[in-house]
């Protein structure tokens, strides 16, 4: 009988090794070989891309299912306050999800990452015969799936952020283009937010909202302030606000726009040279940590073992 236990508990290992090393390697081939980012692909495909018409999110079949699904799970820990909900919609949305449907969807999915890795930790640790390691791994495994989603949504607003930062120049540098041909302001929003979906299509999106906001009759004063707190975006908010104060006072918008970019550009030059300044000191602690001992190991390793075979030992 033990033996069997022990052959099981070898093939439980052996499978769950399997499966893991399957995943990481699927994983990481997907994203070596991910062929729908080409540039070249996706503009022979869909030459005439319009922003109106893409970006609405499509129905799929099983949409209404996961909805059922999402909204019956994410009940016991569903925000009751308004306040509550406005700030879990507002973190959705620095993340670039505006569906209603959203919140229920994500809440969801903790509950069901919590109860799946209750259940995954206590199957696996079960299998070991031990109640308390049982149960600490079962708690172990459905905490970590329950803050996985804000791990991961943190990580989304950090680079959804990042993303419209570094392309918010060349935006800048197109804007200017088209107000200095004689576009309006909010012609210049349309037609900058369709020639750049292709190159930077977060941004994109955002321009295509602020434009589908003034044409449904918001101000574009309010559009623009929109566009500021909708993405949560300092050098957005700070875009908004000079156009703002541009159009209020009567200045040129293009050469606003071509001195905002100018101090962009400054900013992210200054922003790189400061993390390639950090980098030394970045790299202190994994050379102390990992090369030098290794080269320790392998420099002296010989030398040691030829002082130990000297006569010096040979008597002990």
């Amino acid at each position: 009988m033990p033996n069997i236990d022990f052959l099981n508990q070898q093939q439980l290992f052996a499978i769950l090794l399997f499966l893991a090393v399957f995943v990481m390697a699927w994983v990481l081939l997907g994203l070596l070989l991910r062929r729908d980012e080409n540039p070249l692909k996706n503009r022979l495909k869909s030459p005439t891309r319009s922003i109106e018409v893409d970006d609405i999110p499509k129905e799929g079949v099983f949409a209404p299912l996961i909805n059922r699904i999402s909204r019956a799970a994410a009940a016991p820990l569903m925000p009751k306050q308004r306040e509550e909900q406005s700030r879990l919609r507002k973190k959705l949305a620095f993340a670039g999800m505006y569906s209603n449907s959203a919140t229920h969807l994500f809440m969801g999915t903790r509950i069901i990452l919590l109860l799946g890795g209750l259940l995954a930790g206590g199957l696996i640790a079960l299998s070991l015969q031990q109640p308390v390691l049982s149960i600490g791994a079962a708690c172990f495994v459905g905490l970590l799936g329950f803050t996985l989603p804000l791990l991961w949504l943190s990580g989304r607003i950090k680079a959804r952020r990042r993303k419209l930062e570094s392309s918010l120049p060349d935006v800048l540098d197109l804007m200017v283009v088209c107000v200095e041909a004689g576009l309006t302001l909010d012609a210049s929003i349309q037609r900058v937010g369709h020639e750049i979906a292709l190159a930077h299509p977060e941004i994109s999106q955002e321009l295509g909202i602020t434009h589908m906001e003034t044409r449904i009759g918001l101000s574009r004063i309010e559009a623009l302030r929109n566009l500021g707190h909708r993405t949560g975006c300092s050098s957005l908010q700070s875009l908004a606000a000079m156009l703002v104060q541009a159009e209020r006072f009567g200045t040129s918008i293009a050469a606003a726009l071509r001195v905002f970019a100018e101090s962009l550009r400054t900013k992210r030059q200054y922003m790189a040279e400061e993390q390639a300044a950090k980098t030394t000191v970045k790299l202190a602690f994994p050379v102390v940590l990992f090369i030098f001992p290794t080269v320790l190991v392998v420099l002296g390793g010989p030398a040691f073992i030829l002082f130990y075979r000297s006569p010096l030992f040979a008597n002990r």
